[in-house]
């Protein structure tokens, strides 16, 4: 508790000089998403349930979410983690906004800067953080970025360009750090007052790893590219209901010869929930 405690006062959630203002629920709501890989042994590899909560502070936005992570199959399902998830946001300039980010699991803890800009046609997001087990000399630290350094938007079409980069921390990992590029597009496809309906597609350009060995599986050039689909339902006024499917379609190979990869070529993620706003 004491951990907890000294996270959200940094998250400015106890802040100095602003008493006059209110703090206050914008929204709650619950998403389940279920991910699947071809020739997986479950039929839910990973299957998430999180209860989320927002609040605001003057101009202070926050959000508090929980989740419980299954693997599920046709004769169990078993729980194997659960996170705590502390947000804060801070408006810097109307184009400008600055966050914090904490993420809790039962062994590694993470830690996150973040931005978001829009101003006109250009946008630019990201998130930096440092994960941490906490001297588990099995797992190594990281540092991970995951950021969109330019992007563009004209009416209901949006687009950036996408790093993720992660670096493995200690000379003893033989994966020693790994770059992916992705182009991210998105567009409404339709709306009305009640419905909308969108698209998401992420076209891998370039990927790569840097191992202590050679013998490991990679990407083609343009070989990792994901499709979404997805609607959302305004119920009434405060109320919304979404759901969302996306598919990717990766071509692997064997980095030492270029042999081609047949397992696990295929991944699907299927996401529903709601969200009230009061």
């Amino acid at each position: 508790m004491k951990r907890l405690a000294l996270l959200l006062a940094a998250m400015g959630i106890v802040t100095v000089g602003v008493a006059a203002a209110e703090l206050k629920v914008t929204n709650v709501g619950q998403e389940l998403e279920i991910e699947n890989t071809s020739g997986g042994s479950n039929i839910g590899e990973a299957t998430y349930l999180t209860t989320s909560v927002g609040l605001s502070y003057g101009d202070w936005t926050f959000g508090i979410a929980g989740t419980k992570f299954w693997n599920a199959d046709t004769d169990s399902i078993d729980s194997y983690d659960g996170r705590l998830q502390l947000d804060a946001w801070k408006k810097i300039t109307p184009d400008l906004s600055l966050g914090l980010r904490y993420r809790g699991y039962s062994d590694h803890d993470r830690y996150y800067v973040r931005w978001n800009y829009s101003k006109d046609w250009f946008w630019s997001s990201g998130d930096v953080w440092y994960t941490s087990y906490n001297g588990n000399e099995a797992k190594p630290d990281s540092i991970n970025l995951e950021v969109y350094p330019l992007g563009f938007k004209y009416g209901v079409f949006k687009a950036g360009w996408f790093v993720n980069y992660v670096d493995y921390v200690g000379s003893g990992n033989e994966l020693e750090n790994k770059t992916e590029h992705q182009i991210r597009a998105y567009a409404n496809l339709y709306k009305t007052e009640k419905l909308s309906v969108d698209t998401e597609v992420r076209v891998t350009l370039d990927y790569n790893e840097d191992h202590k060995t050679k013998d490991y599986i990679t990407y083609d050039d343009f070989g990792r590219n994901r499709v979404y689909l997805g609607a959302t339902y305004s119920v009434n006024e405060n109320l919304d209901v979404y759901a969302k499917y996306g598919y990717e379609v990766a071509d692997k190979k064997w980095d030492k010869d270029g042999k081609k990869v047949d397992d696990a070529n295929y991944f699907g993620d299927f996401i529903v929930g709601w969200n009230y706003k009061f």
